[in-house]
C-alpha cells in the first residue's frame, strides 16, 4: 500500500515542477528581449551598402581566347598539316578512285583494288619475317632481363652497383645491335655491304672522336680499378661533392647545395676519396692565461665521455690531445675524434657547442677581443720649465752632432826612407851579434 502513495507524491512533485518552470523561463525570455532592445538602441546596425552586395563572377575565357597570337597561328598551321596528311593517306589508299591507274598498279599491284588489300597481302607474304622479328625482339628483351637480374643479385655494395650499371648498359647496346643485324638478315638486307659501310663510318668517327674514346676508356678504368664509387664523397679539381653518377663519358658530382658538376673521365687526374676511411675532427677550447692549465685539462678530460654520449655520430673515442697552440691572448686545448665524412661538419659544430657550454658551466675564462677607451687628459697640464727645455735641447744637439774626423798625416818620402834604413841597420847588427855567439 505504501508504494502507490510514493508514486502519487512523485507525480505531484513533477506536476508542480512543470507549472513552475515556464514562469522562470518567461522571465528569462522577457529580460533577454529587453537586453536586445537596449543593444539595438545603443548600437544601431549599419544600413546595407550597395558595395557590400556580392559582385557577379567574371566569366572564364574560352580556350581559344586564352591563346596568344603566336599560339593561334601555330595551331592553325598544325591543323592544316593534319588535314593534308589525312587527305594524302586517303589518296594513297585509294588511287584508283582518283583515276591514277598506273600508279595504283605500281604500288598495289595489278588486280588489287585499294591499299588495304595490298597491305594485307604484304602482311601475309611477310608473315615469316614478321614472326621472326617478334621472336628476336622477345629473346633480346628476355636476355636483357636476365642480365639485369643477375647484376642486381650479385652486384651488391657500392662497387657492385657501379659495375652492374655499366654491364647492363653495355648489354643493352650489344643486344640492340645484334637484333638489328639478325632482323635485317630475315628481311633480305645485304649485311656485308652494310658492315663495310659501317666500318668506314666507324673509322671516320674514331678519328673525329678521339676525346670521346679517351673518356670511355678512362671511365672503364675508373670502374674496374675502383678509384671511387657512387655515393663516395670526393674532391676532384678542387670541387668537393658526392658521386651521383659514373658514366662511360663523364662523372657527376653533387655538392651540399645541390649543385651538380659534370667532369669528363679523361680529365680526371687526381682524386681525393674522403669516404674510404673515417675523417678526423678536431676542436679547440681557448682559455685565457689567468686559468691554470692543469685545472682546465682536468675539467676537459673528465667531461669527454659525457660529451661523446651527446654526439652519436662520433665513431671512436673522443680524446684530449694536449695544448695545440700558445697564442698571444689565449691557450688552445685540442680534442680529437673520428666520424663519417658526411657528418664531419655537424660533428665539428656540436663539439664547439659542447666545449663552449663546458667552459661557461665551469667558470673557465674565455678570451675575446676587447676595446679599452681611455679618459681624455685634463686641460691644466703642468707646463715645461726653461731648465727642462735647455737640457732637452743640449742632449738632442749632442745626439745629432756628427763625429769629428781625425787629421790625415802628410806623406814624407825622405822621412819614410830614413826610417827604413834605420830599421835595416838595426836588424843587420842583431844578426852579426847572433853569428859571433
Amino acid at each position: 500500500m505504501k508504494k502507490p502513495s510514493n508514486m502519487t507524491n512523485q507525480s505531484q512533485s513533477k506536476e508542480t515542477d512543470f507549472h513552475v518552470k515556464p514562469e522562470a523561463e518567461l522571465e528569462k525570455d522577457i529580460s533577454a528581449e529587453e537586453q536586445k532592445d537596449v543593444a539595438k538602441q545603443t548600437n544601431p546596425q549599419p544600413q546595407p551598402n550597395s558595395s557590400d552586395k556580392p559582385q557577379p563572377k567574371e566569366k572564364k575565357k574560352g580556350w581559344w581566347r586564352r591563346k596568344t597570337i603566336g599560339q593561334k597561328v601555330s595551331f592553325c598551321f598544325s591543323m592544316l598539316f593534319f588535314a593534308l596528311a589525312i587527305f594524302l593517306l586517303i589518296y594513297m589508299n585509294d588511287l584508283r578512285a582518283f583515276g591514277a591507274e598506273e600508279a595504283a598498279d605500281k604500288i598495289y599491284g595489278k588486280g588489287v583494288a585499294n591499299g588495304w588489300i595490298a597491305f594485307g597481302n604484304n602482311v601475309i607474304n611477310a608473315s615469316e619475317s614478321i614472326f621472326a622479328t617478334i621472336v628476336i625482339i622477345a629473346i633480346c628483351i628476355f636476355l636483357q632481363m636476365i642480365v639485369n637480374f643477375l647484376t642486381r643479385l650479385f652486384g651488391r655494395g657500392r662497387r657492385g652497383e657501379t659495375v652492374g650499371a655499366l654491364i647492363r648498359s653495355l648489354a643493352k647496346y650489344v643486344f640492340i645491335i645484334l637484333a638489328i643485324a639478325i632482323i635485317c638478315g630475315f628481311w633480305g638486307v645485304d649485311l656485308q655491304s652494310i658492315l663495310a659501310g659501317v666500318g668506314i663510318v666507324t673509322l671516320i668517327v674514331g678519328l673525329g672522336c678521339q676525346t670521346l674514346i679517351q673518356d670511355v676508356i678512362a671511365g672503364l678504368f675508373i670502374v674496374f680499378d675502383d678509384y671511387f664509387a657512387v655515393g663516395d664523397i670526393v674532391i676532384i679539381d678542387g670541387f668537393r661533392g658526392t658521386i651521383s653518377d659514373i658514366g662511360l663519358k663523364s662523372t657527376k658530382l653533387q655538392d651540399a647545395g645541390g649543385n651538380i658538376k659534370s667532369i669528363n673521365n679523361s680529365s680526371i687526374t687526381t682524386v681525393v676519396n674522403l669516404s674510404r676511411m673515417d675523417s678526423i675532427v678536431t676542436a679547440n677550447l681557448s682559455a685565457g692565461y689567468n686559468e691554470d692549465p692543469i685545472r682546465v685539462e682536468g675539467i676537459l678530460i673528465k667531461a669527454l665521455p659525457e660529451i661523446q654520449k651527446k654526439i652519436p655520430a662520433i665513431t671512436d673515442t673522443l680524446t684530449y690531445k694536449g695544448i695545440s697552440e700558445v697564442g698571444e691572448n689565449d691557450i688552445s686545448y685540442m680534442v680529437l675524434c673520428h666520424c663519417k665524412e658526411a657528418d664531419r661538419f655537424q660533428v665539428t659544430r656540436d663539439l664547439n657547442r659542447e666545449l663552449l657550454l663546458l667552459a661557461r658551466n665551469n667558470d673557465i675564462e674565455l678570451v675575446f677581443q676587447q676595446v679599452t677607451i681611455n679618459q681624455p687628459d685634463p686641460v691644466d697640464r703642468p707646463k715645461t720649465t726653461e731648465d727642462q727645455k735647455k737640457i732637452s735641447a743640449e742632449t738632442i744637439a749632442k745626439m745629432r752632432a756628427l763625429p769629428e774626423e781625425p787629421e790625415k798625416e802628410k806623406f814624407d818620402f825622405f822621412r819614410r826612407a830614413r826610417d827604413l834604413a834605420v830599421n835595416e841597420a838595426a836588424d843587420l847588427n842583431k844578426n852579426l851579434k847572433d853569428d859571433r855567439k
